[in-house]
């Protein structure tokens, strides 16, 4: 299982869906679950990155590894993979 970025949203002005991936699965491929947002567009950092706290920390106890991105964002938002 591996947590990935969903590119979503018009060019040149990408939305990102933190989801749950089989790990053979491609990138914009059927997700498993959509643990949350990540919009690089919006002005506050708070505002960046919608997580639902309890279903990643539910996914990463099940082995699920992050990837380097998705990773950077669950530590800033307090989630340590």
């Amino acid at each position: 299982m591996r947590l990935r970025l969903k590119r979503m949203g018009k060019k040149h002005h990408g939305t990102y869906r933190i989801c749950a991936f089989d790990a053979r699965s491609p990138r914009d491929g059927r997700e498993l679950e959509i643990l949350g947002t990540y919009d690089p567009f919006k002005e506050k950092d708070e505002d960046k990155v919608v997580v639902d706290r309890e279903r990643v920390i539910h996914w990463l106890d099940n082995g699920a590894r992050p990837t380097d991105k998705v990773a950077v964002l669950l530590k800033k938002h307090g989630i340590n993979p």
